[in-house]
């Protein structure tokens, strides 16, 4: 999705030379009401995609920031802590779409040795691998469709994960409008990557 890797080093051929640990933390100490507030609401909004905690997400972005990510000074500490956050929500997305793919499940329904009772509406282990393989190819596909466009991006994650309204608007850092506009506008290349209907 977002970030293939969350420790890539920004472009290479760039001559702007990156922060220092301790350029980041005088930058995170002398934010203003305004800004913390601001980074507070993305928190809320992308907390659900990295399935943690808004403050605990806050406060490893934070770690990260001064202990191994890297960005260039030309980017405000806002922007670098939103770029932090969200490449910790977008590898956790991306972590929990590679276990439904891979079928990873709290029960071993396929291979069930007696200790756990299994409904008799269970899904049968072929049905959930059809599903899979089913989802997993709509899913890449969906993926492909946005790869170009992070509030695109951003917007099908959410919509994974549930999130509704104020959430979304906070996590694509948009108003009503904005988020109406994205959501047409994923319609739009949904419907061309779809042409025969909704695929789910």
């Amino acid at each position: 999705m977002i970030a293939e890797d969350e420790n890539l080093e920004p472009d290479r051929t760039s001559t702007v030379r990156n922060y220092t640990s301790d350029e980041v933390v005088a930058g995170l100490s002398a934010l203003g009401e305004l800004d913390v507030a601001r980074l507070d609401g993305i928190s809320r909004g992308l907390a659900r995609i990295a399935d943690m905690e808004p403050k605990d997400l806050l406060h490893e972005a934070v770690y990260r920031m001064v202990t191994k990510r890297t960005c260039p000074v030309d980017v405000d500490i806002v922007g670098f802590a939103i770029q932090t956050m969200k490449s910790i929500a977008s590898t956790s997305y991306r972590r929990r779409r590679q276990n439904l793919d891979e079928g990873v499940t709290s029960i071993p329904i396929a291979a069930n040795d007696g200790r756990f009772d299994v409904a008799d509406d269970a899904v049968s282990p072929e049905e959930q691998a059809l599903a899979r393989i089913f989802h997993g190819k709509c899913l890449a596909l969906v993926d492909a469709t946005v790869a170009d466009d992070e509030k695109l991006q951003l917007l099908v994650m959410g919509l994974c994960d549930g999130l509704l309204g104020r959430e979304l608007e906070e996590l694509l850092e948009t108003d009503t409008k904005g988020l109406a506009a994205a959501r047409r506008r994923l319609a739009n290349r949904l419907r061309r990557a779809f042409p025969a209907g909704a695929p789910v």
